[in-house]
């Protein structure tokens, strides 16, 4: 039997990867679900990597990914070199720069968990399910706080 490589899908296609810029924080998923594609669909070749990156994305978007100096530049050429093109994971990690909050070791501080804390101090307003909205965000925050070493448990 044999296997052959599926395409990418169109533009707005109910299976094309999709990202929402007010959500940055998904922003790495969305790389995830473009490189899984990338795999069944044979893709190796850098730029057209990039060049589909940018397809699914709002016009604006995509705009301002693409004038990026990694998206089209090369690097410098030192001595007799010849310049090579920036590859996609370079330009990937300067997108990802873009976005407060897309990169993992900026997800969440201190100073958010404690506005957590602040904005739900007040117990009397709370009801079952706004309780447990509270305490599943304290948990995620904080979980991850501690996982990356940001805060640490009081062992008295």
């Amino acid at each position: 039997m044999e296997l052959t490589a599926q395409c990418m899908p169109p533009c707005n296609h109910f299976s094309a990867p999709k990202w929402n810029k007010s959500k940055p924080r998904e922003l790495t998923q969305y790389f995830k679900e473009l490189e899984y594609l990338f795999r069944d669909c044979v893709i190796t070749n850098h730029t057209q990597m990039k060049e589909y990156t940018a397809r699914y994305i709002t016009y604006n978007t995509a705009e301002t990914w693409t004038d990026l100096l990694e998206f089209a530049g090369t690097t410098t050429p030192i001595g007799n070199q010849a310049p090579t093109a920036i590859s996609y994971e370079n330009w990937k990690e300067a997108v990802i720069c873009l976005y407060l909050g897309a990169k993992e070791s900026t997800c969440y501080t201190v100073n958010k968990l404690h506005q957590l804390v602040q904005d739900n101090f007040d117990l009397s307003a709370y009801t079952l399910g706004t309780f447990w909205t509270y305490y599943h965000k304290f948990q995620k925050i904080s979980q991850w706080l501690l996982q990356h070493g940001k805060i640490h448990t009081n062992k008295e």
